[in-house]
């Protein structure tokens, strides 16, 4: 293998200090202690890659395909009969819980979303795009009680909504922007391979979106919560439900919540059972927390417990990113700038989770934003080195 030189080197510090700056000013304002901000050793931590297999079969999907795991066990376990709840005399049905977290509301459509995720993998691999336009647009796990489906494309271009990324990236629709280029192989993947397109695809709906919709849905019952609206079925909670429906849902393995996973994997940042991301229990928490908050009419425990998600979020995805940037440099080092190509679009997704975060703590998002352009050469940071 050859050397990472010592500007490969410098390039991936920045690139950590800067996420790093991100992790820890999300968690002043927070208490908890469940999980820690991501360390990365580029000799050590790297426990699987996305390079060929020695027969030149693309192994594109290999990070987002691992076995089963107990958490699908767990998932199946919380699949019971609805429970009911009474407010005020009137009983208002729940859905059954998922991972760990029991919904307050009714929100059976909300958590089948995330199902149509899980085909996505296995498409790309074909190289159907086409199918995967049509799940993505046309969607079809989740059926709402007056016959209407729900579509991530529906929410990833959807001009309304509370993520900020739209004054962000000062564009209407970036999610779908992001996810229509690579399936179509236009803007930033014009003329990019479709393992490349395939990535981008992948992730800018697994990770991209969906985390967007979650923070949309957190946002949303705060905002409910502060105007007063606890109405046990329609109100503050319900929103908040659905957050845990984008983060985890009825298929854990489709969802962000493996992505935590598999990056705490790498990072050894795991808990107690071995493969369950320590920034996945702590988000799990947090939304315990603010679920019960907003059940009492408890804004501000709402607010800690949402920014207390936020953290963990950044936690995970500074991982990623890191991560990406490392196997990029790899790459290249031993000469292999195709796979290096696939590493920073990884990454370029991945970052694109926290990028707006990290900008609004004045991390160094220029430097970043050149090592994962993917205009730029793997390697290239955007200065000519």
């Amino acid at each position: 293998m050859k050397p990472i030189t010592r500007q490969s080197t410098l390039r991936l510090i920045t690139l950590l200090a800067s996420l790093m700056l991100l992790a820890a000013a999300c968690s002043s304002d927070s208490t908890s202690d469940d999980a820690t901000a991501p360390e990365a050793d580029p000799s050590g931590a790297e426990t699987e890659t996305s390079e060929d297999d020695g027969d030149g079969e693309e192994e594109a999907m290999e990070d987002e395909d691992e076995p089963e795991s107990s958490e699908d066990e767990e998932a199946m376990e919380d699949e019971e009969e609805a429970e009911t709840s009474e407010d005020d005399g009137d009983v208002a049905a729940t859905s059954a819980g998922d991972g760990g977290y029991e919904y307050a509301t009714n929100i059976d459509s909300e958590r089948l979303v995330v199902a149509d995720i899980c085909a996505v993998g296995d498409l790309l691999d074909a190289g159907d795009f086409e199918s995967v336009a049509t799940i993505y647009r046309e969607g079809g796990s989740s059926v709402d009680s007056d016959g209407s489906v729900r579509t991530i494309e529906g929410f990833a271009s959807s001009t309304d909504r509370s993520h900020g990324l739209d004054e962000y990236y000062q564009t209407p629709a970036p999610l779908d922007e992001f996810v229509t280029a690579a399936l179509d192989g236009t803007g930033i993947f014009e003329g990019q391979p479709d393992i490349i397109r395939a990535q981008g695809v992948e992730k800018g709906i697994q990770n991209q979106t969906m985390l967007a919709w979650v923070m949309d849905e957190l946002n949303a019952a705060t905002a409910k919560a502060a105007d007063g609206d606890f109405d046990a079925a329609e109100g503050a909670v319900r929103n908040w439900d659905q957050a845990w429906a984008y983060f985890h849902g009825s298929e854990p393995d489709c969802s962000p919540f493996a992505t935590g996973n598999r990056r705490a994997g790498n990072f050894g940042t795991v808990g107690a059972d071995g493969e369950t991301a320590l920034a996945n229990e702590a988000i799990l928490a947090a939304m315990i927390e603010g679920r019960d908050a907003l059940l009492a009419e408890d804004l501000a425990g709402a607010e800690a417990a949402a920014g207390e998600v936020i953290r963990n979020v950044v936690i995970t995805y500074s991982q990623a990113a890191v991560r990406y940037a490392i196997l990029a440099e790899e790459s290249i080092a031993e000469g292999d700038p195709e796979t290096a190509k696939e590493d920073q679009t990884e990454g370029l997704a991945f970052w694109r989770v926290i990028e707006a975060y990290a900008a609004a703590q004045g991390a160094d998002v220029d430097t970043v934003n050149s090592i994962f352009d993917l205009a730029n050469e793997p390697g290239v940071n955007g200065n000519g080195d």
